[in-house]
């Protein structure tokens, strides 16, 4: 006995399948034929989406990857955001310079205790020796001479009650027989991130652009 099983389609009529088993369809037979029906529709329908969006695979591709590209300059332009809040400005004037020792010259008007140890190992740690004097007593001998200024303000650190000092502004000046070699300044305004930078960290940072380290 040779059975038959109509197969319909949603949309797009019906269709007469020839089940595997032909000899006596049984009921265990029927689903077998089902199944196979309903493969070929699924197939048949997967063909005409596919026919379908076929002319606009091109132009779906360019638009997926126009977002790509728009969603990267989006992470990049964030990113430049972030940084911008980050970072506070520093200026640097004059080139490096390079030296083996230098005399800086106390400055009392400066309310940070620590600021002048940090200048200290900034220059140590770029192979420069150090001499701390007071206004009007310059050492004979002293290959340049270092000045300085610096400011602090008040800021309310996240997670924190009350609010705390940080050194808001730096200025440098190396001068070398008598004349201004390179001078560098850092300031910081409104919710920088990087304003309750540790002294040392925002010391550093000048004196590296400021003076060439004995292994460069």
């Amino acid at each position: 006995m040779t059975s038959s099983i109509e197969c319909r389609t949603e949309g797009y009529g019906s269709a007469i399948v020839e089940p595997v088993i032909r000899l006596g369809m049984t009921d265990v037979a029927k689903p077998m034929g089902l199944l196979a029906c309903r493969v070929k529709t699924s197939l048949r329908n997967a063909a005409l989406i596919c026919a379908a969006f076929s002319p606009c695979l091109i132009s779906g591709c360019a638009l997926t990857v126009i977002s790509a590209v728009d969603a990267a300059g989006s992470v990049v332009q964030a990113g430049m955001s972030i940084a911008s809040i980050h970072s506070s400005p520093t200026v640097i004037n004059g080139d490096k310079a390079s030296l083996h020792a230098v005399c800086i010259e106390w400055n009392s008007m400066v309310p940070v205790g620590d600021f002048v140890p940090a200048l200290q190992y900034a220059l140590h740690k770029r192979g420069v020796e150090s001499t701390v004097y007071a206004p009007g007593t310059s050492p004979p001998g002293c290959e340049a001479t270092l000045v300085y200024s610096a400011a602090t303000d008040w800021g309310h650190r996240t997670f924190t009650d009350g609010y705390t000092e940080y050194l808001s502004a730096i200025n440098l000046t190396l001068i070398q027989r008598g004349k201004i070699v390179v001078a560098a300044s850092y300031a910081t305004s409104g919710a920088k991130l990087d304003r309750f930078a540790s002294t040392a960290t925002k010391v550093t940072a000048l004196i590296d652009k400021m003076v060439v380290a004995t292994s460069d």
